[in-house]
């Protein structure tokens, strides 16, 4: 029977210890979902995906100069300093993506003018 008591306590814990982390998982999500830089880490996670799409350019404010706009107080937290390091990776991660999609679409534009001239060029 002591054994089924420790079991018992045990799941107790594991309850209990479950109970905290949902509550700390939700304390940080309102923590993160609160934060001045929340807004351009959305932004920035929207321009990755429509840039990796295919839309080509800006498509909305998540350049640098946002990032130093933000508003962030002076005594930075971990919070701070993760959500600043999250936009400036985002940002260059939507640069890389962007290089290769712009580089096809320049090929492809050469490509179109190069068959537009041999078009016109053909005899009639």
């Amino acid at each position: 029977m002591d054994a089924n008591n420790n079991v018992s306590d045990e799941n107790c814990k594991k309850g209990l210890v479950a109970d905290v982390e949902e509550e700390d998982v939700e304390t940080l999500k309102r923590r993160i979902s609160s934060h001045p830089l929340y807004g351009l880490l959305i932004q920035s996670h929207l321009n990755c995906l429509k840039v990796s799409l295919g839309e080509v350019g800006e498509v909305g404010t998540t350049d640098a100069a946002n990032l130093n706009q933000a508003t962030i107080p002076s005594s930075s937290s971990e919070l701070d300093l993760f959500m600043e390091a999250y936009c400036a990776i985002l940002s260059k991660l939507k640069e890389a993506i962007e290089e290769p999609v712009k580089e096809t679409e320049s090929f492809i534009d050469a490509t179109y003018v190069q068959l537009r001239e041999l078009r016109e060029d053909a005899p009639k």
